[in-house]
C-alpha cells in the first residue's frame, strides 16, 4: 500500500505539468529588398526563393523570402535562417569561387560541401543600419539572369566579371513576428 501512495505526488506533478500552458517563442522576420536607385527594374525588389533559387524574380507565384536572424560564433556575425522553421534547417548563404559568390539557400547549411575552389558561407552576414553586408570586404552586386530576373552575388572586386550587373544595397526589412514552429 506504500507504494501506491507514493506514486501519487508524481502523478499531481504530471497532470500540472501537462495542464501548464505551451510558450511558443516569437521570431522577428525579415525580409531582405534591393536598393538600387540608378536602377528603377531592380530598386525596391524583394528577394525570393523560386525553384530552389534566391533571387529577384517577376510573376504572381513568387513572394519575398522571409528570414530570421541567428547569432553567428563568429564575432560580430549573424546567420539568416528561412522561415517558416521546419524539420529541414534552411540559411541563406554565399556559395562559389571567394572573389564572387553567390546568394544561396542552403539546406542544413553545417552539412554543405562546396565544390573544389569554391567556399560555402552562411554565418558571416553582418547587420548594419539596416544593411545586410558580409564579414569580408566587399559589395552586393545583382546580375540579369533573362526574362527581368536577377541574381544577386558578393564581390571582393577582384573577380573578372561582365558588365552588366548593378551595384546594389540589401536590406533587411521588418517582416512582422512569427512563431518558430510556423504560422
Amino acid at each position: 500500500m506504500k507504494w501506491p501512495v507514493s506514486l501519487l505526488p508524481l502523478g499531481l506533478l504530471a497532470t500540472f505539468a501537462s495542464a501548464a500552458p505551451l510558450v511558443e517563442r516569437q521570431l522577428d522576420l525579415y525580409e531582405l529588398q534591393i536598393s538600387c536607385p540608378a536602377n528603377k527594374k531592380v530598386d525596391g525588389r524583394f528577394i525570393s526563393l523560386k525553384n530552389n533559387t534566391l533571387g529577384i524574380f517577376d510573376g504572381d507565384d513568387v513572394s519575398p523570402v522571409k528570414v530570421y536572424t541567428v547569432d553567428s560564433e563568429k564575432q560580430g556575425c549573424n546567420e539568416l535562417h528561412t522561415y517558416p522553421v521546419g524539420i529541414v534547417d534552411h540559411s541563406i548563404g554565399l556559395m562559389g569561387p571567394p572573389d564572387l559568390l553567390t546568394l544561396v539557400d542552403m539546406m542544413n547549411p553545417q552539412t554543405v560541401k562546396p565544390g573544389e575552389g569554391d567556399i560555402a558561407q552562411w554565418d558571416t552576414f553582418q547587420l548594419v543600419d539596416g544593411k545586410v553586408t558580409n564579414n569580408a570586404e566587399g559589395q552586393w552586386l545583382a546580375f540579369p539572369n533573362g526574362h527581368d530576373t536577377w541574381k544577386v552575388k558578393w564581390t571582393d572586386g577582384s573577380a573578372v566579371i561582365t558588365t552588366d550587373f548593378m551595384i546594389v544595397d540589401v536590406l533587411l526589412k521588418s517582416a512582422g513576428e512569427g512563431r518558430n514552429n510556423g504560422d
